[in-house]
């Protein structure tokens, strides 16, 4: 929960400065393989900066590949 919780506060932060970045991936393709792992057919076309930021803080968090699951359904939502 507290992942999920620091998560949706990377979002917050990160959000304003995703309209000045360019177009730059955060996630390597080596990512979006162990997101689509963790939940098979995720959609990760049309992703925001904020959301792949999020999305590798999942990655890379501590948690359990269930926790983690839940946490990329909820980003990806």
């Amino acid at each position: 929960m507290k992942l999920f919780a620091m998560t949706a506060a990377a979002i917050a932060a990160f959000a304003p400065a995703a309209f000045a970045m360019t177009e730059a991936s955060v996630l390597t393709d080596l990512d979006r393989a162990e997101v689509r792992q963790i939940v098979p057919g995720a959609d990760l076309s049309n992703l925001t900066a904020a959301q792949e930021a999020a999305l590798a803080t999942v990655i890379y968090g501590g948690d359990s590949h269930g926790e983690k699951g839940g946490h990329i359904r909820a980003i990806l939502n």
